[in-house]
C-alpha cells in the first residue's frame, strides 16, 4: 500500500492494539498521533475520539477506521472529511455484549437477585417459570441486537425485536417503525437496549414508554445512557413498576457518586463495561478492510451520516 496509516486514540491500552497491528501487518507505515509526519502521506485513520478538527488536517485521507461501536462523536464533527467511517464490528466485541446480555436475562428469569445467603426455601406450591414463560425485547437489531436475540433464542425464551427497519430473524418477532413501539413495549418482560445515540433515540423510554411495559418489567442497557430518561426510570422504579434495571452506560461518566442509581437496590450499575473492542480480533477486522478498500471491494458497516450510525 502506498501511504501511511494513522493511529490516533486516548485508548488505555494503545500499546497494545499498537502491537497487534504491527504484528500483523508488519511493513505497514503506521503514524502515532501526534507524531504524523507529513500530513499529505495519511491514506486511512484508525481512531478513538481523535481531537476535534484534526482529521480534517489529512488532504489525501480514504477512509476513517472507528475502534468502537458508537461514532455519534465522529459524526458530529463539523470538521469532518467526506470519507467512509467504518463502525467497529468484531467478534470480540460481539461476544462480550452478548455474554453481558444473556448473563443479565438469565439472573432477572430465575430471580438471582432474591436469592439470600443461609435462606433455603423452595416453592413447592408455586408454578416455577420456564424461559417460554419470559419474553425478551431487543430495542434495536442491529449487529449487536441480532447477535444478542440468536443468543437468547437456544433458551427457549420468546424473542422480539425492535429496529427502524423490518428484519427478517428466524424465531423473533419483528417490530418496525415509531407505529409498532407500543405493541413491542407491550411483550417486553425484559427489555435489553442497544440503540445508538441519534435525536430519535434520546429519552426514548421516558415516562409514557416505560409504563407500556409490563409491570414488574426488567431493563438492561447496555446502548448509550442517553436512550433512557434518568427520573422516570427512578419513578418507575419506585412505583415497582419496573422490578430491575441494569444499567452499563449513562448520561455522565463516570456515574457521579451522588447519582441516585448508586442508591437504589432495584437498580445494578456496571462501569461501562459490558464489552469492548479486542485489539487482536479488532486489528485484524480493521486491516481486513483497509484491504478491501484498496483492492475497491465493497466493505460493511460505514456509518450513515443522516442517521447517525
Amino acid at each position: 500500500m502506498n501511504g501511511a496509516v494513522l493511529f490516533s486514540t486516548t485508548e488505555e491500552n494503545i500499546e497494545r492494539w499498537i502491537s497487534e497491528l504491527r504484528k500483523r501487518a508488519p511493513v505497514l507505515d503506521l503514524r502515532i498521533w501526534p507524531d504524523v509526519g507529513a500530513v499529505e502521506d495519511i491514506k486511512y485513520a484508525i481512531v478513538a475520539r481523535p481531537p476535534k478538527g484534526d482529521l480534517s488536517r489529512y488532504p489525501n485521507l480514504k477512509a476513517i477506521f472507528s475502534m468502537w461501536a458508537g461514532v455519534e462523536d465522529l459524526l458530529s464533527d463539523s470538521t469532518l472529511p467526506n470519507v467512509p467511517v467504518v463502525r467497529m464490528v468484531e467478534p470480540g466485541l460481539t461476544n462480550g455484549i452478548v455474554t453481558y446480555v444473556v448473563h443479565h436475562v438469565l439472573g432477572f428469569h430465575i430471580h438471582a437477585s432474591s436469592i439470600q445467603r443461609k435462606v433455603w426455601k423452595h416453592p413447592f406450591h408455586t408454578y416455577m417459570q420456564v424461559a417460554s414463560d419470559t419474553s425478551v425485547g431487543i430495542l434495536g437489531l442491529g449487529h449487536l441486537g441480532q447477535a444478542c436475540a440468536e443468543a437468547l433464542l437456544p433458551f427457549g425464551f420468546k424473542v422480539a425485536g425492535y429496529s427502524q427497519s423490518r428484519k427478517q430473524i428466524e424465531g423473533v418477532e419483528s417490530y418496525a417503525t415509531e407505529a409498532e413501539l407500543e405493541n413491542f413495549l407491550s411483550v417486553s418482560k425484559v427489555l435489553v437496549c442497544l440503540l445508538p445515540r441519534t435525536p430519535s433515540t434520546d429519552n426514548i423510554l421516558n415516562e409514557k414508554t416505560l409504563n407500556q411495559l409490563p409491570t414488574g418489567a426488567c431493563i438492561i442497557n447496555c446502548g448509550r445512557g442517553e436512550a433512557i430518561k434518568d427520573e422516570a426510570l427512578l419513578s418507575a422504579i419506585r412505583s415497582g413498576h419496573i422490578a430491575k434495571a441494569v444499567l452499563d452506560v449513562f448520561r455522565t461518566e463516570p456515574l457521579p457518586d451522588d447519582h441516585p442509581f448508586w442508591h437504589e437496590p432495584a437498580i445494578t450499575v456496571t462501569p461501562h463495561c459490558a464489552s469492548k473492542p479486542d485489539p487482536r480480533t479488532g486489528s485484524a477486522a480493521i486491516l481486513a478492510n483497509i484491504e478491501k478498500f484498496e483492492a475497491g471491494q465493497p466493505i460493511k458497516h460505514i456509518a450513515n451520516q443522516d442517521s447517525g450510525y
